[in-house]
């Protein structure tokens, strides 16, 4: 069992098909993008999940951070970090989805929420074609290619 809430942000943007993962669950070892981290550092303080749901099933999950920097690997994303004048960014780090179409629909729902605050949105993402694919398909643009990430911007 897991702890959701409806997306209640105070905002006629959220869909109430948006919740936030407030415990860990086994479900975050599911992610292929970063199997590295666990369940719980995913949602240490400053790591949050969003997840979609469609028709009450669990579609597609999101782990996303808040940073000044914007992070080339994920050692980088997960170690503690000095404060910089150049902005608060959130960091989409991983996601996958188990219902075809509904990584592009949660994305389109965090942008909608998260895009009205004028912030940011950046992803540390794998250098592979689907994540290539999927985020330019999505409207990102290549912000950065790194040795080992790639960085796309919303």
């Amino acid at each position: 069992a897991y702890e959701i809430y409806q997306c209640d942000w105070s905002s006629d943007v959220c869909s109430s098909d948006l919740v936030r993962l407030l415990t860990p669950d086994n479900m975050l070892l599911d992610d292929p993008i970063r199997p590295s981290i666990s369940p719980k550092e995913k949602l240490s303080p400053g790591r949050w999940v969003n997840m979609y749901l469609e028709d009450g099933q669990i579609g597609a999950i999101v782990c996303y951070t808040y940073r000044c920097n914007i992070p080339t690997t994920e050692a980088e994303l997960l170690s503690e970090e000095i404060w910089s004048d150049d902005g608060i960014k959130l960091i989409l780090y991983s996601i996958w989805s188990y219902k075809k179409g509904c990584g592009r629909k949660l994305v389109e729902e965090m942008l909608s929420f998260y895009g009205k605050y004028d912030t940011r949105i950046i992803t540390l993402s794998p250098k592979t074609e689907m994540a290539e694919r999927f985020h330019l398909s999505n409207g990102a643009v290549l912000l950065r290619t790194n040795e080992e990430t790639v960085n796309y911007e919303y």
